[in-house]
């Protein structure tokens, strides 16, 4: 089985390798296409929003497919946009494309998920696979930015996209030599996965994972400059402490699938307590470079590696269907546009511009999670406590 899970796991990374390609060579990009870096700056933000819009539209109308077709079929429109890219010279067309390449992406985010939770041993394991396809996000925040920068430096940045696009063709074929297949969902399922939508207490669930996520890219969009300007490391230094980063997301990921399935609120009360304070320390002492450093550490074991406890308690009210999981994964990207945006926002709101804001925005954003798994699980007590009451007076009488 987990063999499977690692090709999925290849293929979360190939798509987070892509999303942040663009960061590692925007100026060479701006000067090629004839646009300023900020407006290159957009094709990372327009991806977001295809993954977040596209790619439950795409989930929805691949929903009675089977889950191999589907990913196969998606992987494969991927492999084919890549390549498109380096070959139009006009940034409108770039930016649509990538729209495209984000709607994808957010298609085989949730069928990858879903597929993990098929191939899952035990409904009690969903977890801790789904820990291990979303290993690609850290493996692909690691790579993505330094490997599209490294040959883009060399090769020119058209050779990233056809890189990856090589890559993800070898991917399909991988995929469809070795994934298991597996069975399309029943017309019964397939409404019963849209009807769970309709759940508040769904919903709700989704609400924490976007505060979560939002909490924990409000501080890492700007660890670089807080590494640089407020601790004073250097531009090596950083690079290494930022790959320290992803090591230990990797290493957190895995040990919170561990325990996700049977503890899921216990290890997101833990995560977000860790985070605050971590956070709140970074804010406080960000010109200290030990307690800098140890804090982006803790930051990395607690900060997006809550994710597989977020997918296990969205399967919990909604199911492991195609659309509940894509919706999910359209959510978490929401939360990454969330905490950027607001922190840049309040960043910009100052005349200084200290990234140290942005930690406070995290640690504000961590509290709300917080706050809200606290009230949603509250709530859940009563109910329990409200139905075994009712079931005793029922027996009494």
């Amino acid at each position: 089985m987990k063999k499977h899970l690692y090709l999925l796991m290849v293929t979360i990374m190939v798509t987070v390798m892509s999303e942040l390609q663009v960061a590692g060579m925007m100026p060479a990009m701006a000067a090629d296409l004839g646009v300023s870096t900020g407006q290159i700056g957009l094709l990372v933000s327009v991806y977001a929003a295809g993954m977040a819009v596209g790619g439950p539209l795409f989930a929805y109308f691949l929903r009675h497919a089977p889950v191999k077709g589907a990913l196969l079929a998606i992987v494969a429109l991927y492999a084919v946009a890549q390549v498109l890219v380096p070959l139009v010279d006009a940034f409108w067309w770039v930016a649509l494309i990538r729209v495209i390449t984000g709607a994808l992406a957010g298609a085989s985010f949730g069928l990858s998920v879903t597929y993990a939770a098929q191939l899952a041993s035990s409904p009690q394991k969903i977890g801790e696979a789904v820990s291990i396809v979303l290993g690609g996000i850290m493996v692909g925040t690691v790579l993505g930015l330094p490997l599209s920068h490294f040959i883009s430096d060399r090769w020119g940045w058209q050779s990233s996209f056809y890189v990856l696009g090589v890559i993800t063709f070898a991917l399909f074929l991988a995929s469809l030599a070795l994934l298991p297949r597996a069975e399309a969902a029943t017309q019964d399922a397939a409404a019963q996965d849209v009807r769970n939508l309709r759940k508040p207490s769904l919903w709700a669930r989704y609400l924490v994972s976007l505060l979560t996520i939002g909490a924990a890219y409000a501080s890492f969009s700007f660890f670089t400059p807080l590494l640089e300007s407020n601790a004073g490391f250097s531009t090596n230094a950083t690079t290494i402490i930022l790959f320290v980063y992803g090591i230990c997301a990797y290493i957190g990921n895995m040990i919170v699938g561990k325990f996700a399935d049977q503890h899921a609120v216990g290890v997101l009360s833990l995560g977000h307590g860790l985070l605050f304070v971590a956070l709140v320390l970074l804010a406080v002492f960000s010109d200290l470079q030990p307690l800098s450093l140890a804090m982006v550490i803790v930051v990395g074991f607690v900060g997006v590696t809550m994710n597989p406890a977020l997918v296990t308690r969205v399967a919990e009210v909604g199911g492991a269907g195609t659309m509940a999981s894509t919706i999910h994964t359209a959510v978490i990207s929401a939360g990454v546009t969330l905490g950027s945006a607001v922190s840049s926002t309040a960043m910009s709101s100052t005349s200084n511009d200290d990234p140290s804001i942005a930690m406070w925005t995290g640690a504000v954003l961590a509290i709300l999670a917080a706050l809200a798994l606290a009230a949603q699980t509250r709530s859940r007590r009563v109910e329990t406590a409200s139905s075994q009451q009712e079931a005793g007076n029922i027996s009494r009488s």
